[in-house]
């Protein structure tokens, strides 16, 4: 099935190619869609309730489309009327459509119901949907609190169990639902930039580069080489301050204090490399429409140059302590399995995809900055258990470090934003779908926007397809293992309070 992915399919052969899946989609749906159009990375279909069940079903069955993957399901508010978007992917023709069903203000609560019923007669991963707000734990062995741990303090868990094995896992978001849908009307797009990156507080540069791009792409505003290469460069560093904080995580699980420690202090190595180029470390607030905040000076570069060769070796270190730990390994080989067609159904992406066997990464797909010009490898698992998805992490790690080095060599001369006035900016209406590789998979947001104002905002992370798969995975595991499963998923807290 992977590989079937188109890859490298860049920004004007990408245009061309989602152009003729559309049209052929508008020839064979015909009048059960009202119209189809391209919306930055994917297809926007809107499509009433009525003709909803055909036109899923079209999408499904026909070899030709093949959607195979549920990705999300959100509301959405434009002036007085209410949208469901649903994001649902193929992988085997690698495109993205976004049906938009407007449901009745009045019938909210059944509409919602009624579609919801609908999708899960064709896509497994819908009956979180329609569980969740049930309540489980009357009848539940065992509830889970939210723990201390990173990415595991955002979500109750209730657990049926048959002796010491799970039989059935539930997941409850409720503890975390504290965003409102319209945060964002009264801010202006300098304020919305800062607050967006509060969405994953544990690699915050990803969400600001993903509204920064989205918004660029609906103003058709080129940025500049220079300024692509300082976001590239804090892409990188974010990512491998993530994967090494979730390595720490496993090892603060596993009670292995000598690689805890030794991956917080690389952390800290990181964490400081990004400290002297942004001046912050958990919300940057450094990404502009049109480039960056400041510029990167030449004792910066000298002193990442000279961090490359150190944070290379101290990462084997880790790596090596880890996998010569025979009882370590045993625990880790064969928990918390993930296979190709769970992973792909689900809409997992990221590492947890790669770690299943599944060679997909954004950063090829698509002319994302400037990616096409480096070389950089994909490292991918086979078994798609906790092991994989902690080796996954350390190769992205190393292969991280190799893009930093490409970039610091060949960084060009030029301007690190173009001027524009954000107060008043000019957006044709239009709606727009963005996304980018984040450490945790795929981060995606979609705008409606008119003249100078943002009149709908969705944000979407890869850590709730997570969450919402763990259910499925935990069946059959230890309870012992509960928390190391979860671990190695790589939960975002941020992501699931805005989902």
């Amino acid at each position: 099935m992977a590989d079937n992915i188109y890859n490298k399919i860049y920004s004007s052969s990408r245009t061309v190619f989602l152009e003729e899946i559309g049209e052929k989609l508008k020839s064979i749906l015909k009048d059960k869609i009202e119209y189809i159009r391209r919306a930055g990375l994917d297809l926007l279909i809107l499509v009433s309730k009525n003709n909803l069940y055909q036109v899923i079903k079209e999408l499904k069955d026909n070899p030709d489309f093949k959607v195979n993957s549920f990705q999300s399901i959100a509301a959405l508010t434009n002036g007085k009327k209410i949208y469901l978007i649903i994001n649902l992917k193929s992988f085997d023709n690698d495109f993205s459509v976004l049906l938009k069903i407007e449901i009745s203000q009045r019938e909210i609560e059944g509409d919602y119901r009624e579609i919801i019923e609908m999708l899960a007669k064709f896509y497994r991963a819908v009956k979180f949907y329609k569980h969740s707000g049930r309540l489980i734990s009357d009848r539940c062995d065992i509830k889970i609190l939210p723990r201390s741990i990173e990415g595991l303090d955002c979500f109750d868990l209730d657990i049926l169990v048959d002796n010491d094995l799970i039989r059935e896992a539930y997941v409850s978001i409720e503890i975390a639902r504290i965003i409102g849908d319209d945060y964002y009307k009264d801010l202006k797009l300098y304020n919305l930039i800062a607050y967006i990156s509060r969405f994953d507080w544990k690699a915050g540069i990803f969400p600001e580069v993903c509204l920064c791009e989205a918004l660029e792409e609906l103003l058709q505003l080129k940025v500049t080489e220079r300024a692509q290469h300082i976001r590239m460069l804090l892409c990188e560093l974010y990512r491998i301050s993530n994967h090494i904080y979730f390595i720490s995580n496993i090892c603060n699980i596993l009670q292995h204090d000598i690689a805890y420690n030794l991956s917080l202090l690389e952390r800290e190595r990181v964490l400081r490399i990004i400290e002297s180029i942004t001046g912050s470390r958990i919300v940057p607030n450094f990404i502009r429409i049109g480039g960056v905040k400041k510029d990167i000076s030449e004792e910066i570069m000298v002193s990442i140059r000279k961090s490359l060769p150190v944070l290379f070796r101290n990462i084997r270190r880790i790596e090596k302590i880890m996998t010569g730990d025979f009882l370590l390994i045993e625990r880790l080989r064969g928990a918390g399995i993930i296979s190709k067609e769970i992973a792909l159904e689900y809409g997992v992406s990221g590492p947890n995809l790669r770690a299943s066997g599944i060679r997909h990464d954004l950063r090829k797909v698509k002319d994302s900055f400037l990616y096409k010009d480096l070389s950089f490898t994909i490292p991918v698992g086979k078994s798609g258990d906790c092991l994989d998805r902690i080796s996954v992490r350390f190769n992205e790690m190393l292969q991280s470090l190799r893009i930093i080095n490409q970039i610091i060599n060949k960084f060009p001369e030029g301007d690190f934003i173009k001027k524009i006035n954000v107060s008043h900016p000019e957006f044709k209406s239009s709606e727009i779908s963005y996304g980018i590789e984040c450490p945790h998979g795929l981060f995606k947001i979609y705008l409606e926007a008119d003249k100078n104002n943002i009149n709908s905002l969705l944000v979407k992370g890869p850590s709730f397809n997570s969450l919402i798969l763990s259910e499925e995975i935990l069946a059959g595991n230890k309870i012992e293992d509960v928390d190391l499963i979860l671990a190695s998923l790589d939960i975002s807290p941020g992501e699931i309070i805005s989902s």
